[in-house]
């Protein structure tokens, strides 16, 4: 069976959206981190695909090749998610999907799982949790006056988080991955995820949650995926801690970080119930 990656476009509340799909089975709908697109999930992808999922990357309003909605960034996180939210719906239909997304897409994930995850079959939040609050005002970079090193910046800070040692060629590659939006665009990523806060929400996750960070990502201090695993009732959420891997585990260890999620929604059922949603 061909895992080609083929990209789309569909088009939600009048903004064109792109997103990349390779593979046939349970939808797997993955979110990418600040300022970069899909293209993170370009070796993910077909390692889910084999696994019997038709495995999504989108790329978010005003990133890579989708354009922004109402020609402005979104500065709020759950405004962000449920528009995301609607993305997924256009792009799966009536099938329930596996939600995941690291960074700020980790986060999306996290505020997904609080409000929609009825139907949702399992979340899987890479290097994101219930609240973030690491980051201090943002708002002063983005205007290349304030900033004119900005794409040096989120470039440093993106290869920094990796885990080392690691190939030159993946360091080169991590660079480039951050050149696809704006300056504007990924200070507000930033932004959403420096005012996220879904404490209060956890209560409402219904479906298996995966709450991951590589070892090396120091974005995110551990106890705040505790506190997240913690606030989730009926021992659906569960911490998982990946060796070799820092901010970018899609892309850094794509095959290990296929077999991690599986293995947690094998644990959890949810690949029987994925299978069973699609033959429905």
């Amino acid at each position: 069976m061909s895992h080609e990656i083929i990209g789309r476009y569909v088009t939600v509340d009048g903004t064109r959206i792109y997103y990349e799909q390779c593979g046939q089975g349970t939808p797997l709908f993955c979110i990418h981190t600040a300022g970069a697109c899909s293209i993170e999930y370009y070796e993910f992808l077909p390692e889910m695909a084999r696994r019997g999922f038709r495995a999504i990357a989108i790329d978010l309003p005003g990133h890579g090749k989708s354009y922004p909605v109402n020609w402005e960034p979104f500065r709020q996180m759950h405004a962000y998610a449920e528009f995301v939210w609607k993305i997924a719906k256009a792009v799966c239909g009536n099938e329930k999907p596996v939600i995941l997304g690291c960074s700020i897409g980790g986060n999306m994930t996290v505020d997904l799982a609080c409000h929609h995850s009825a139907e949702m079959l399992a979340a899987l939040a890479l290097e994101g949790a219930a609240h973030t609050p690491t980051f201090p005002d943002l708002r002063i970079y983005e205007h290349p006056h304030a900033a004119p090193g900005w794409r040096d910046m989120m470039e440093r800070a993106a290869i920094s988080s990796l885990y080392y040692p690691v190939e030159e060629s993946k360091v080169v590659e991590t660079r480039w991955m951050h050149r696809y939006c704006s300056q504007e665009i990924a200070v507000a990523d930033l932004e959403c995820w420096a005012n996220h806060d879904v404490r209060s929400k956890l209560k409402d996750v219904v479906c298996p949650i995966m709450i991951f960070k590589g070892e090396a990502d120091y974005y995110l201090p551990e106890h705040l995926l505790d506190a997240t695993v913690a606030g989730i009732s009926k021992g659906l959420a569960e911490k998982v801690i990946g060796a070799r891997m820092g901010h970018y585990p899609m892309f850094e260890q794509p095959k290990d970080l296929a077999q991690i999620c599986c293995d947690f929604l094998d644990r959890r059922g949810v690949l029987a119930a994925g299978r069973k949603e699609t033959a429905a």
